[in-house]
């Protein structure tokens, strides 16, 4: 019986031990995870740039197209 308290008693503790991901071996892939969702946002706010510029041109070569009689 005490032994199986003991058991217990070391199990709940390792359950509640928390550590760090830095302390871990997932630090290397935590970290590439990070870079990779930095590099998807920017990407993502270029790609919107870019959007963003080619519909102004569009409506820009449009406003044009029509001064000129097209």
């Amino acid at each position: 019986m005490i032994l199986a308290t003991v058991f217990l008693a070391l199990a709940l503790f390792a359950c509640s031990e928390s550590k760090e991901i830095k302390d871990t071996v997932f630090a290397p892939a935590e970290q590439a995870k990070d870079k990779a969702r930095a590099l998807e946002n920017r990407l993502k706010d270029a790609a919107e740039k870019n959007r963003e510029s080619l519909k102004a041109s569009k409506q820009g070569a449009g406003a044009d197209q029509q001064q000129e009689g097209y």
